[in-house]
């Protein structure tokens, strides 16, 4: 294993963090979207905490973050 590795693991390294789209208080809309000659897709809109009712990113967090049921 190269030191790097050693360090990774050392320190808890990783690749995700608490963000607002794992988060228990996470709510969003799916909305389908459609333009002839190309396939249906989902798009995400109005993405709310639920707690604070307030608007989030999915990328953002805050202190009061708990992470949802996988």
């Amino acid at each position: 294993m190269s030191k790097q590795s050693e360090n990774k693991i050392n320190q808890g390294y990783q690749k995700t963090a608490p963000m607002c789209a794992g988060c228990l208080y996470f709510t969003s809309d799916s909305v389908t979207k459609s333009y002839p000659g190309y396939p249906d897709w989902q798009e995400e809109k109005s993405l709310r905490c639920s707690l604070g009712g307030f608007s989030v990113l999915k990328r953002g967090w805050c202190k009061k973050h708990e992470e949802a049921a996988k």
